[in-house]
This record gives C-alpha cells, structure tokens and sequence, in this order.
C-alpha cells in the first residue's frame, strides 16, 4: 500500500533535517575556524593598562611603524587606547582621512611635481623621420626650477559676460 506525503509534509522533513546537520556540524566547524582557546597557550588575555602602557612606551620612543600597523590592525582599539592615554586624534582632511605632517606634504608635492615632469617629456611629440632635429637636440633637458610653495591669487579682472546663443549682446 502506498504511503501518501504531502508536499507540506516533505519540506517540513527537509528543514528539520538541514536543522539538525547544522546543529550537528556548528560546534566543529566553530572550532576548525576559530580554534579552541583552551588550546591555544600562547594567546592570553591582555589588560587596558598593559596595553596602554605599550603604546605609551611605543609613542615615547616614536615607533610611529609600529604605531601606524597597530592603526592598521585593529583601528577601533587604537582610538580607545589613544582616547585612553590623551593622545589627541590628528587633524583630519576634506576627505575624512588624517592629514598627512607638512613635511610630508611637501615631499609629496615634490614628487608629484617630477613625475609630471617626466610625464611631460615623455609626451612630447618625436619628430617625424627625415625631419630636421630641432636646436639644441641632444643636449641634456635642464630640470625646471622649483615651483613656490604658494603662488598668489591673479587679481580679478572685469566681468565680461560670454555672449549666450540667440541673445543679441548687451540686451539683457
């Protein structure tokens, strides 16, 4: 005699058996993913004032390499601890993103300024062949001079406004 299942009465089986597999299978795979810390000797649990004490003695010695991996690591540990300890949080840019130290900024610049520089000359057209060679080819490009650190504002000009398409100038 032929049993009868209903299709309610199938996926009803089938969720109550992926449920249990899963409860089966979660405590191991937990443990393959994230171990087991009763295992695990050389992880040990470490206090805010041991922490904040290695990073005051990290920022006593200027380890800011250490300091910047431990921003990288764990960012959010790294404001506590830095709120922790009054270490004031550095000036932040446009974007949202700590501003880099002016020294810094300025050798930024400065490379920035020599790869357009490079960019520039690589650009250059190349005369076509046959072509008479400019004077002075051949000789050594001279590196321009250094731009200022700030250049000054033009002075404003008078306003002219630029014509508009079907309006006659000077109607409006």
């Amino acid at each position: 005699m032929p049993t009868r299942y209903t299709k309610r009465g199938e996926i009803q089986q089938m969720q109550y058996e992926i449920a249990n597999e899963i409860k089966r299978d979660a405590q191991p795979i937990a443990d393959g993913v994230f171990g087991n810390n009763a295992r695990h000797p050389d992880m040990a649990t470490v206090s805010n004032q041991e922490i904040d004490q290695i990073f005051r003695d990290a920022y006593a010695r200027n380890d800011r390499t250490w300091l910047m991996s431990e921003a990288q690591r764990d960012p959010q540990q790294f404001l506590d601890v830095t709120d922790r300890i009054g270490v004031a949080d550095p000036p932040m840019g446009r974007n949202n993103k700590p501003m880099q130290p002016v020294g810094d900024q300025e050798q930024v610049a400065g490379a920035l300024q020599q790869a357009a520089l490079q960019n520039a000359a690589q650009s250059m057209p190349s005369p076509p062949p046959g072509a008479a060679a400019p004077q002075g080819a051949g000789m050594p490009l001279v590196a321009a001079a250094p731009a200022p650190a700030a250049l000054p504002s033009p002075a404003p000009g008078p306003m002219t406004q630029m014509p508009l398409p079907g309006i006659a100038p000077g109607t409006m």
